[in-house]
């Protein structure tokens, strides 16, 4: 179902089993694959694909799945040039999408977000509303990240000890857990598991290898505790 409200570019590809709702502007060469749903007020620009399905030619250690939820995009969400949102996301709403960011399948996003340019958001990640990912940082598969939290640019976060030595299994893939309020430094590195708590502040570059408690101040390579969040 489209909206008579929408204002669709000609060279927009929208496939069936599509829902776009009143006050959407599709600008030129959007894809919307099936099961899709575009809440009121979304701007979509150029060249940006939504609900793709994850594909591979046999070589991923992860199964994918062949059917997957509705993909939907919240009201008020504004998508930038060549942003790829995979199928069976959950977005909310008043978001920002910066250029080229891609959200992978499954993942959970809150409202009043930004994932600026170039982030990477892998699978069955949950972000919480008000959060912000600066430019060129990836967010691991099977992460959980709170509201209020800040993570600057060049952040990488990793799920996997074994760096793919053993079979994928969610028991052991698993990426950090970032508390509300949580600042993130630039180039710092987030090893699997680690938990960070509410309102800890990470230092810039720092390799953070075990958990971090609320309200502490880390930094270093690897991150040791400096001191108490003033």
């Amino acid at each position: 179902m489209i909206s008579p409200k929408a204002q669709i570019a000609d060279t927009a590809i929208i496939h069936e089993n599509v829902t776009v709702e009143d006050n959407v502007i599709i600008h030129d060469y959007v894809v919307i694959y099936p099961n899709t749903v575009i809440k009121s007020g979304c701007e979509i620009y150029d060249h940006c694909v939504i609900g793709k399905l994850p594909t591979s030619p046999g070589i991923t250690s992860r199964s994918l799945k062949t059917v997957y939820p509705v993909l939907t995009v919240g009201n008020n969400c504004v998508l930038c040039p060549s942003v790829v949102l995979y199928a069976g996301s959950e977005i909310g709403d008043h978001n920002l999408f910066g250029d080229y960011c891609s959200i992978r399948e499954e993942c959970i996003i809150g409202s009043h977000c930004i994932i600026s340019r170039n982030v990477s958001v892998n699978y069955n990640t949950r972000i919480g509303s008000y959060t912000k990912i600066m430019d060129n940082s990836h967010i691991t598969g099977n992460m959980v990240i709170g509201s209020h939290v800040f993570i600057s640019v060049l952040v990488a976060t990793t799920n996997d000890n074994t760096m793919g030595r053993e079979d994928y299994n969610e028991d052991h893939v698993r990426g950090a857990s970032i508390g509300d309020y949580v600042t993130v430094g630039a180039a710092a590195n987030i090893l699997p598991g680690v938990k960070i708590g509410k309102n800890a502040i990470v230092g810039a570059s720092a390799l953070v290898t075990k958990d971090v408690p609320e309200n502490k101040v880390v930094m270093g390579i690897p991150a040791r505790i400096i001191k108490d969040v003033g």
